[in-house]
This record gives structure tokens, sequence and C-alpha cells, in this order.
């Protein structure tokens, strides 16, 4: 196993809705976070905050420039001919190279030209899923990464299941086999093109064939990496920006969540989910060449994200007693602040958690705004639903 250093932040950048910066003074060096881009509007924001990176020199490095998945309990990765299993600590478990299989690599009914390249991968009930592609140039037109193999491994034991297919969407093969994202449950998988892709390229798992497109609101430039969280497709990208974006997809609405842009060479690469118990975790991998006389390294990054909880009233709502307000469950842990509203309106000095429900306020109704903070400064609101007034005892 090659060489291995790691960096741990607790605090620092943090990525904020999708995404506002708070850095503390110090903080932003060349060597220890990247940039963030615009804010977008509340009701879409995300918090995403930098905790912590690990970067991978030498040989595993070598073996981890490309993509990125989990079963919560390994990370499997790859490179253009190399897939590795590790534990959470990163200790190899299990490494193969070459790793694109004789009947992929050569040229086949799978591919004309042969495949050489691997991109960013995912996992689902013991298996890998692959995207394959070629570097080589087509002999007469001068293409490459046009024949494009979607395929599936034993997560265990790194190996071809004999199981891949050429994909063959409608609207073209160039360059669609970048990263692979599947979900199971439904049945289906998912590619898009790598240049200023305006559609995500839906297939049918069970055969490969093509299903649908899903049209995006924006373009995404030079996704290297797409897994699915929550009804999102996450997107890590080469673009000029390097903006780490999302994509809904049922609506194909796009938000830019942050920037993973450094200020030396860098080339962003695959992403993968983790649940952890301090909440999910978002983990980047970026080649980066800090010392333009040194080799360079994989830097792995990782982020959590920031949920608010869900606030309630609790009480009678009856004139003449007191509710209180409970914020719910925030991930991580935050420290609260309250301002009561009737009728839409901020009532003056309510900034307590509990409220004395007036007669005056007989049929109004009463919401309270949660503020959390988090223990990096930075925050969100959260109101919850309202509650009416109703006749009781007159105080």
């Amino acid at each position: 196993m090659g060489s291995l250093t790691r960096r741990t932040f607790v605090s620092g950048l943090a990525f904020v809705g999708a995404v506002v910066a708070v850095v503390p003074a110090g903080a932003a060096h060349a060597d220890t976070a990247p940039a963030v881009a615009s804010a977008q509007t509340a009701q879409t924001a995300q918090t995403w905050e930098l905790i912590g990176k690990d970067v991978f020199t030498g040989n595993a490095g070598s073996s981890r420039m490309q993509g990125v998945t989990t079963d919560g309990t390994h990370w499997y990765f790859s490179s253009s001919n190399e897939l590795e299993i590790t534990d959470l600590r990163y200790n190899t478990i299990l490494k193969t190279s070459p790793a694109i299989a004789p009947e992929l690599f050569n040229p086949s009914p799978f591919a004309y030209k042969g495949l050489n390249h691997i991109g960013d991968i995912d996992y689902s009930d013991g298996k890998l899923y692959i995207s394959l592609d070629t570097s080589t140039r087509d002999a007469v037109t001068g293409g490459r990464y046009d024949t494009p193999v979607f395929a599936t491994y034993n997560a265990a034991g790194l190996s071809f299941t004999g199981e891949a297919a050429p994909l063959s969407p409608p609207h073209g093969v160039q360059d669609i086999a970048s990263w692979v994202a599947v979900d199971t449950s439904k049945g289906l998988a998912y590619g898009m093109a790598y240049n200023k892709a305006t559609e995500i390229a839906v297939y049918n798992l069970k055969d490969w064939s093509f299903n649908r497109y899903i049209p995006l609101s924006q373009s995404v430039d030079q996704a290297q990496g797409g897994k699915i969280h929550d009804g999102w497709m996450y997107f890590a990208s080469n673009d000029a920006g390097k903006n780490i974006s999302r994509a809904n997809l049922t609506t194909g609405e796009v938000q830019n969540l942050f920037t993973l842009k450094t200020p030396y060479p860098q080339e962003v690469e695959g992403l993968s989910f983790l649940k952890t118990p301090q909440g999910t975790t978002l983990n980047i991998l970026n080649r980066e060449q800090p010392d333009p006389n040194a080799d360079g390294n994989v830097t792995f990054y990782h982020f959590l994200l920031k949920e608010p909880g869900t606030p309630t009233i609790v009480g009678s709502p009856k004139v003449g007693g007191f509710v209180t307000a409970d914020a719910g469950e925030w991930t991580p842990s935050a420290t609260f602040g309250y301002q009561w509203l009737v009728n839409g309106k901020p009532v003056k000095g309510a900034t307590d958690a509990r409220f004395h429900l007036l007669g005056k306020y007989l049929h109004d109704k009463v919401t309270v705004q949660v503020t959390g903070t988090w223990t990096d400064g930075t925050s969100r609101t959260v109101e919850s639903a309202p509650l009416t007034v109703a006749t009781g005892s007159q105080a």
C-alpha cells in the first residue's frame, strides 16, 4: 500500500445554503480549502460544511483517481484500469489491476475498439456498476470516448460478472459514460453527456436499454461523478468553476451547491454519500498538484449535510394558556433562538421558547420561527405550521 497522509479539519470553511461561505480568519490557505459559489434561495438551500479531507499519495493515490462508492462499511475506488476495496480508514482489502476484463478491454461486440477507461462507479446489493469507454481514436472519424458501456462487477471480489451492454440512447453516444448511478429499487440507471449536458439519460437496469431523458433546467458541464440522494442526482464537475451541483430527478431543476476550486492545478473526479453517526456526508475525489515541482496527489474532501429540524408548537391552543416551541431534530446539534408570529407578523419581544396566548389573539393564527445556529456560526431559520387560537379562560 502506498503512503497516505491524513489531515482532518473540524472547523474552517463552511458551505452554507447553496452556498454562502463563512471563513474564519486565517482559514483560507491554499492547501486547506476550496472556494465557494453564490447563494440560492432559502427554499432550495442546503448547508454543507467541509469537515475534513484525506490526502492520498503514491500507490494509494494511483488507484483512487477516478471514482468512488461505498456500501457503508467499505470504500470502493476506481482509476482508469484499477479497482480497490478499502475499509473506511482506507486500509486496502483488495486491489485488482488491470481491472477491465479481457472481454471488455479487447475489441468485442461490447466495443469494437476495446475499452480502456473506468469512470465513476456505483454500488448496490453486492454489485459494482462500472462506467467504461475508450480513449482510443477511431481510425476513420478520429473520435474518442464514443463506445460507452455499463458493466457489473462482484463487489466482494472485484470480478466481472459477464453482464455488460453498450449504450445506445437516441441523442448519440459521444462521451456519455464518465459515470454511472443506479437506483435498483426502481430498476433504473443513469448517465449523461460530458460536455455541457442538457439532459440526463435514464436506462432500464435489467438490460441497459434506453428509457427516457430528463431535461435539465440548465446545462451541467464536464460532470465526472454522479450519485443519487433523496430524489436528486448530485454531480462533481471538472468545469471551469469546479462546481458541485444537483438536479431533481422529477423536475430537472438544477441547483449549484458549491465549488471545489483550488488555486493550483486540479481535476475533480467522482463522489459518494456516506451515512455517519454525525449525519450524511458528501465525499469528493479531487486530483491536485499543489507543488508544481512535485508529484500530485488525490484529495478526498468530506462535507457534512447540515439539516434543520421541523419546528412544532406544543400545548393547548386556548386563550389564557401557554404554548412551547419544539425545535425538532437538527443535524448536527445546534443552539436555538425563537420568534413568535401572529397572523404572519412578528410579536415584539416574543423571543422565548414559551408564548402566552392572550385574549386578543382569539381566532388568530400563531406560528414560531426557530433559528438554529451551528458551532461554526452558520444558521438556518425554519417556521412551524400555524395553530389557531381557540376560546378558553380569559387572561
